[in-house]
């Protein structure tokens, strides 16, 4: 198997069978997707996945085009063919991202030989993989940034810990100051 972290590598993940159609409808959607990612210079890789105690047919579909049009082939995709969200990697990235149909776009991971099934499960030759979602987070940088009742994470002895604001303004000073200064607390954004 390939390096699906690789930054040189930009691909497509896209599982296009309907829930609930006919397996020959099934096949048939599937081979027109392949035919129209083999016209675009797509190199196909069939892929089985697992989500939910079902399995379906999906497909990896590598190119060399750019970034811009890698997006615009999957959103294109995801309109032909039904679908709420694909996985893409862009070309000079290391990680995967899920873009959603009405063009937003989540960062993922990657995890082989994951043990959760909360995520959809890839399998190609013996090796499973998912695409569990991560989360985003922004360094605050001044007082304002920072509100009464937010949840805020500090880093303390190589690990992330939460702790809520209670009082910004006596907190600021004893603590969050110096470690803002230093990038040591970080808040998600939802």
């Amino acid at each position: 198997m390939f390096n699906l972290t690789d930054p040189n590598l930009s691909y497509i993940i896209i599982s296009p069978e309907e829930p609930g159609a006919l397996p020959s409808d099934n096949n048939h959607i599937c081979e027109r997707l392949c035919s129209i990612l083999y016209s675009k210079d797509y190199t196909v890789i069939p892929v089985k996945s697992y989500n939910e105690g079902i399995y379906d047919k999906s497909f990896i579909a590598v190119t060399s085009a750019d970034n811009d049009t890698l997006r615009f082939d999957a959103i294109w995709l995801m309109d032909k063919f039904y679908q709420p969200s694909v996985i893409a990697k862009y070309k000079g990235e290391s990680n995967a991202v899920r873009i959603a149909y009405d063009g937003s776009e989540k960062p993922l991971g990657l995890n082989v030989y994951d043990s959760n099934l909360e995520n959809k499960v890839y399998l190609y030759n013996g090796i499973s993989f998912t695409f569990p979602e991560l989360k985003r987070y922004y360094f605050p940088k001044r007082k304002e940034d920072l509100k009464s009742g937010m949840i805020v994470e500090y880093f303390n002895n190589n690990k992330w810990i939460p702790k809520q604001v209670f009082s910004v303004d006596k907190e600021y000073e004893k603590m969050y100051k110096l470690l803002m200064k230093y990038e040591k607390v970080r808040v998600e954004c939802k």
